[in-house]
C-alpha cells in the first residue's frame, strides 16, 4: 500500500512538471513536452555528510555536473539530458566521483525510473568498472526541505562504497540523501 501511495505522489510529481502525458498526446505534441534544459538536486543526507567527511574521503563533481555547499551539507546538481514520457525516465549527464587517497568511486550518467524506483548510474573506479547499476531505490521524503524524495542505497551501492573505501558503513536500505527534479529549471 505505501508503495502504491508513493507512485501516485510521484506520478502526480511528474505531471505537474510535464514528464507524463496528460490524457492523449500525439508523438509531436509529447516531443515538445519534454524538458530542454533542467536538471535534478540531490542532497547528501547530513548524516552521511558528516561521515563521508569525517573518513577524508572527498566529493567532486565530473562531466557537466555542480556541486556546492547546502544547508549543512553538500548537493549536487545533474543536467537533465532527456525525459521520456513513454517509459518514466529522466536520464541526466555528469556525475560525482568520491576519492581517499589512492581509491576513488565515479558515478555518473544518473536514469530516475519512476515505474521501478530506482536511480541506476554507472560506476567505475578503484574496484574497476562496474557499469550501470542500480544505486538508489525511491522512497516518500521524511525531509521536503532537502528534496521531493529520499534516496536508499541498494545492496549493491552500499558493497561497492564499502570495498572502495575499506569500511563497513554503508547499508543496504540507509538513506544516502534527498532529490528533486526540476526539468524546466535553468542550470
Amino acid at each position: 500500500m505505501k508503495k502504491q501511495k508513493l507512485a501516485g505522489a510521484l506520478a502526480a510529481f511528474a505531471a505537474t512538471f510535464g514528464l507524463v502525458a496528460v490524457g492523449t498526446a500525439t508523438p509531436a505534441q509529447a516531443a515538445e513536452q519534454k524538458p530542454k534544459v533542467g536538471y535534478t538536486q540531490v542532497t547528501v543526507a547530513p548524516a552521511v555528510y558528516k561521515l563521508v567527511a569525517g573518513a577524508g574521503i572527498t566529493p567532486a563533481p565530473v562531466g557537466g555536473a555542480k556541486a556546492f555547499a547546502y544547508k549543512n551539507t553538500l548537493a549536487a546538481r545533474f543536467p537533465i539530458t532527456n525525459a521520456s514520457l513513454r517509459t518514466l525516465k529522466i536520464k541526466h549527464s555528469g556525475g560525482i566521483s568520491l576519492t581517499a587517497g589512492s581509491r576513488t568511486i565515479a558515478l555518473r550518467r544518473f536514469t530516475i525510473d519512476l515505474k521501478r524506483l530506482r536511480v541506476s548510474g554507472k560506476v567505475s573506479g578503484s574496484i574497476g568498472n562496474a557499469g550501470r547499476v542500480n544505486l538508489f531505490k525511491i522512497r516518500r521524503s521524511s525531509r521536503p526541505g532537502l528534496g521531493v524524495v529520499r534516496l536508499t542505497l541498494t545492496k549493491t551501492a552500499a558493497q561497492a562504497l564499502n570495498a572502495t573505501f575499506r569500511v563497513h558503513a554503508f547499508s543496504a536500505g540507509d538513506t544516502f540523501g534527498y532529490a528533486t527534479p526540476r526539468p524546466f529549471a535553468r542550470f
